[in-house]
């Protein structure tokens, strides 16, 4: 631990442990890798010295977060109303003041309040994607009213956080807000694909014998056409291959890898889950024969971490983020070069030793970024943004009274 976060631990222990209001609303399926993030994070936030009331909604999902919610220090505040909403605003606004925080903690920078008194919040900010694909290829509606409710987020945040060095550049590019290192909060993996041994297929799945996982929603930043592309011709010299694409669509924008398939008559060999649980995501990492992660641009990439921890081996795109999270535990390959795809998968299904090698180092990579240290960095910015409030508070006060 670095010596900034045993300060903050030295001048939180003579105090009550710290009470961080949390908005957890979006442990929902539709936010795909943001509820993962938020779950995991909280689960080991909630192991340390600290208070978490957390604000959720008790729809069901395919993450069980009882568990989470029964800790002995956490608070359970149920709430069905929308994150990114007018009324998220009053919904807020009435937890903090029922339950008085320290800092308020916004793991979606959608959600950050605006009116939130003395109370300081830390928001999180993964990634630049709309704003990057608007600078590209046009602004429209959307991307304009998202980047509106983006700034003023930023604008009404006490402090930014992001989850790599990547979204910290691309903050600072399309919002001029001047992240700090320590703001830069990695994500983590769960420790249970650390255990993952090849079992029976998931019943009811006829998956091929060997397949490429590709984990991720199905939106066209993922890049998935690349990996039906490669498919095409990889089954030439693989005639037992497969694809398997696990990941919700998105109803705003079209399905370019489901086109593609039928396209180019793939159907039989490629195989979609939607809705995969844990359990079924965990045996489909344990089953696959090379993970295949295409982004264009991304925020993080979680999928990697968790596909490196379960020891398959790994090829990846050179998206910035992607190659920062990934940290050397995989093959990188440029985003829609197909031919260079079909190279590096070739390679990696024909060589074992390329394949063992890739395993090793995806292995080492993940072994050093677990939740816990997330969750102990995350900790760590929540005390400064609390102590740092509280400092600024009794300064003007002291002033005040000089008066």
């Amino acid at each position: 631990m670095s010596a900034a976060v045993a300060t903050n631990d030295h001048i939180r222990s003579a105090s009550p442990p710290l009470n961080v209001l949390v908005d957890g609303r979006v442990m929902q399926d539709h936010f795909h890798g943001i509820w993962r993030y938020t779950y995991e994070l909280l689960h080991e936030l909630s192991k340390l010295e600290v208070r978490l009331t957390v604000l959720y909604n008790p729809a069901k999902g395919r993450l069980d977060i009882s568990e989470l919610l029964d800790q002995p220090n956490v608070h359970a505040l149920k709430s069905h109303t929308p994150v990114a909403s007018l009324r998220s605003q009053l919904t807020l606004l009435r937890a903090a003041l029922s339950c008085r925080p320290d800092v308020i903690f916004v793991p979606y920078h959608l959600s950050t309040p605006i009116v939130h008194g003395r109370i300081p919040v830390l928001a999180v900010m993964h990634d630049c994607i709309f704003e990057r694909n608007a600078a590209a290829n046009g602004r429209t509606a959307f991307s304009m009213t998202y980047s509106a409710f983006s700034r003023l987020a930023v604008r009404s945040a006490t402090a930014l956080a992001c989850p790599s060095e990547a979204s910290r550049s691309d903050i600072q590019r399309f919002y001029g807000a001047d992240l700090p290192a320590e703001a830069v909060l990695p994500h983590g993996v769960g420790v249970q694909f650390f255990s993952l041994s090849t079992a029976p297929k998931p019943v009811g799945a006829e998956l091929p014998e060997r397949y490429i996982l590709h984990v991720g929603a199905r939106r066209p930043h993922k890049n998935q056409a690349v990996l039906v592309k490669a498919l095409a011709q990889l089954r030439a010299r693989h005639p037992d291959l497969g694809l398997v694409l696990v990941g919700q669509s998105d109803p705003r924008v079209p399905d370019e890898a489901a086109d593609l398939v039928t396209a180019l008559d793939l159907a039989e060999y490629v195989h979609q889950f939607t809705h995969a649980d844990d359990e079924l995501l965990k045996e489909l990492y344990a089953n696959a024969a090379v993970f295949a992660f295409p982004s264009l641009v991304e925020g993080f990439g979680m999928p990697l971490l968790e596909a490196m921890a379960a020891g398959i081996p790994t090829v990846a795109s050179d998206a910035e983020a992607v190659v920062e999270a990934a940290s050397g535990g995989a093959l990188i390959v440029p985003a829609t070069m197909t031919e260079r795809w079909v190279e590096a998968l070739d390679r990696v299904l024909s060589d074992p030793a390329t394949a063992r090698g890739l395993c090793e180092q995806g292995r080492a990579v993940a072994t050093a970024r677990t939740w816990a240290r997330s969750a102990e960095r995350t900790l760590a910015l929540l005390i400064k943004v609390a102590n740092g409030s509280a400092s600024r508070r009794e300064s003007a006060m002291s002033e005040t009274r000089g008066v």
